[in-house]
């Protein structure tokens, strides 16, 4: 019972750091840095501090030849694809917005699970649906029922959204077999090599126009060590520990902190419809 307390404790601190992020993402693109070459440095920076503490503690396992390709299809739908539309959509919407989307990924995981793993679905799942997708109805959309956030970063946030379920499949075979420390260095790793061309054709020839300040650097270090590096560890090792389903329950919080955050920092407003959508 002692471990599991621990695990929830990193699984509450992966959430409140993810929370955050998207604060932090809208200080760095304040900055003119493009969504590419936000994600691409806050890969580049993840990975070589993964690499150090890995090779140093001895934590970093070697992968076998049979899982390589599993390998490759983490990183592929978590961070290349999640990154994508995450990245992109919060250009668009609001921190709050993108949380509560985001924030749907616990209410269709046990379907997904299911229809992998055969992994029983409660009644309560359905429920989950039906109050989840009202929640979303009363932050998406104004009094007079026109959208209060851009159906394009709608669709991106979404499209982060179902990355996260072909993430979900393929890691959980995954800590079954390795520790949280090398999935996450090579999830890394292999998302920054598949974002170098994305970067390099997209944005590469924007950089003189980013305004390199102490603050864009700060905020983009945090979110490369804290939300692409140390929460995505305790993230794993929850599904490890106490599975899948179990662990991305705590994703429901998401929206409540970030949208406290955004309301604190200044960056947006909580009129009581979307209060009420976000609870």
């Amino acid at each position: 019972m002692k471990s599991k307390f621990w695990v929830y404790i990193g699984l509450l601190f992966a959430m409140a750091v993810w929370s955050y992020s998207y604060v932090l993402i809208k200080i760095v693109y304040s900055f003119g840095v493009p969504p590419t070459m936000l994600v691409f440095m806050r890969l580049v920076l993840a990975t070589l501090t993964l690499l150090a503490f890995t090779k140093i503690t001895g934590k970093l396992q070697p992968i076998q030849k049979s899982d390589r390709l599993s390998f490759l299809a983490l990183a592929f739908f978590e961070p290349f694809l999640y990154y994508i539309g995450e990245s992109n959509g919060l250009v668009l919407v609001s921190p709050t917005v993108g949380s509560v989307i985001i924030a749907t990924i616990p209410v269709f995981t046990p379907f997904v699970l299911y229809a992998y793993f055969k992994e029983k679905v409660d009644k309560t799942n359905f429920f989950g649906i039906i109050i989840s997708f009202i929640g979303v109805l009363l932050v998406i959309f104004e009094d007079d029922y026109t959208l209060s956030a851009s159906p394009v970063g709608l669709g991106f946030m979404f499209f982060a959204v179902f990355s996260a379920f072909g993430y979900t499949i393929v890691i959980k075979n995954l800590t079954q077999k390795y520790n949280s420390f090398t999935i996450v260095t090579y999830q890394t790793l292999i998302g920054a090599i598949l974002y170098v061309p994305l970067f390099l054709f997209s944005d590469f020839n924007v950089m003189a126009n980013v305004e390199f300040t102490w603050q864009m650097l700060v905020a983009t270090a945090t979110l490369a060590i804290f939300a692409t590096a140390i929460a995505y560890i305790l993230f794993s090792t929850g599904i490890r520990e106490i599975g899948a389903m179990q662990a991305t329950i705590f994703a429901n919080l998401i929206p409540v902190l970030t949208a406290l955050l955004a309301l604190l920092s200044g960056m947006e407003e909580l009129p009581l419809r979307k209060l009420g959508g976000v609870l």
